[in-house]
């Protein structure tokens, strides 16, 4: 889940009807009160009997239920983030108690052309695009980008796969780095090239200089693409759909 908008100080705000209608779809037996409020039980009080061939199931319930809500977690509206930046401009939110949001530009895959003219200049970015924030565990000192996939190239139905219209958190990998190969990654790589932005596995580098870039979709054939013509590499590290 993301949060794209701060008020007054920085403050976050109340989680968007959207989220919350997809929370009480999977997790109905939690009360709304208390997911919006933080007021009452977590979950609503009810009056029949678990069959025994369900106690287990019913047992472990609660924990998928505080998984998902992690994301969904109100903040107390006094709460006053310190705001940090990294050597790349990245904004981070430290709360006091202890989430951390990172505040990033947003490209969407069809804003390629005017993405590229820019990419290099941090400060026709900010006035071009607008922001996205994602929840995360530590302070990273890497430049971050927020893209928005276009496509079902890299949704075949698994766990780790994205389907179109995600919000995508990428950590760019230094062009340095690139000889030295691409491990496979959870949710793969946002590649930015020549002739578009594209959400790819990188599934082999080869001696003459091509990447093979790979699709989770079985509908979409691998096809190589030369390295020459790639601007940036973005592994992407978070998700929000």
């Amino acid at each position: 889940m993301t949060y794209g908008n701060f008020k007054g100080k920085q403050k976050l705000t109340s989680v968007n009807s959207d989220f919350l209608d997809s929370i009480l779809s999977a997790y109905p037996e939690i009360n709304v009160e208390w997911l919006v409020s933080g007021i009452g039980e977590m979950e609503k009080k009810t009056n029949y009997k678990i069959p025994e061939d369900n106690i287990e199931i019913s047992l472990n319930e609660p924990n998928l239920v505080y998984e998902i809500l992690t994301e969904a977690r109100l903040f107390d509206d006094s709460q006053e983030p310190e705001i940090l930046k990294n050597s790349n401009g990245n904004k981070y939110f430290v709360y006091p108690d202890g989430t951390i949001r990172i505040e990033v530009i947003k490209i969407p895959f069809s804003a390629h052309a005017s993405y590229i003219e820019c990419y290099t200049d941090e400060v026709v970015l900010k006035d071009e695009f607008s922001t996205i924030s994602f929840k995360v565990d530590h302070i990273g000192r890497g430049n971050y980008v927020g893209f928005e996939s276009i496509g079902d190239s890299m949704w075949n139905n698994g766990g780790y796969d994205t389907p179109s219209g995600a919000d995508m958190l990428g950590r760019e990998i230094g062009k340095h780095l690139w000889l030295n190969g691409f491990h496979k990654t959870k949710y793969g790589f946002v590649i930015i090239t020549k002739e578009g932005i594209w959400h790819k596995d990188i599934t082999d580098l080869k001696e003459n200089g091509y990447l093979t870039l790979s699709s989770r979709n079985p509908t979409s054939k691998p096809f190589d693409y030369p390295l020459n013509d790639i601007l940036q590499v973005f592994h992407v590290i978070k998700r929000s759909f």
